[in-house]
This record gives structure tokens, sequence and C-alpha cells, in this order.
């Protein structure tokens, strides 16, 4: 559990009991376990969410017809950043964006 040893986090318990005292160490413990639990739940939520849109994206990759497997229209900078100090993951998803409004204004003309 976190490279911690048995003799460690009985060191951890008796520090913490020393300074907590034993009223409030098992109101600090049952606080920590809710963040836990929360922290967990959420992390595990945020997780299928992504999945899900993982398979959304499938799903619609799939029953796209295979002629939208087009090249993208040259009038998008492929590679010349807008500005100058703008990072490469930046760079990336404004390319990203301008794929997607392309790719939407497409089958709507």
């Amino acid at each position: 559990m976190f490279g911690i040893g048995p003799e460690e986090l009985i060191l951890v318990l008796i520090v913490a009991l020393l300074v907590l005292g034993p009223e409030r160490l098992p109101r600090v413990a049952r606080d920590l376990g809710r963040v836990v639990g929360d922290l967990r739940r959420t992390s595990d939520e945020f997780r299928e969410e992504f999945l899900q849109a993982d398979k959304f994206l499938e799903k619609q990759a799939s029953s796209a017809p295979a002629a939208v497997a087009e090249p993208a229209p040259a009038a998008l900078p492929a590679t010349t950043p807008s500005d100058p100090s703008e990072l490469a993951f930046d760079r990336e998803m404004r390319e990203a964006r301008e794929r997607l409004a392309a790719a939407r204004e497409k089958p709507a003309t």
C-alpha cells in the first residue's frame, strides 16, 4: 500500500493519535474515508464517461459511410500556428477543432 510497510503505518497512526488525540482521531479518519470514497466514485464516473464517449465515437465512425474519409481541405492551415508562442498541444487542439468544424459544415452543404 503506497510503499508503506506495517511498521511505518503503525508509526503514522501513533503520531496521528498523539497529534489529534483520541477524541478527534475517529472523526478525522471517518472524514478522510468519506473523501477517499468520494474521490474514488468521481474517478469511476469520469472513467465511465470516457469509455461511453469512446464507444459512442466508434459507433458513429462505424455507421458513417466510407466516402467521408477524404483528406482535409487545403484551406485549413495544417501546421502554421496562429500565435508564435502557441504550444504543440494547443496547436493540435486548435487543428482538431478546425477539422471538426469543417466536417460539420461539409455534410450540410
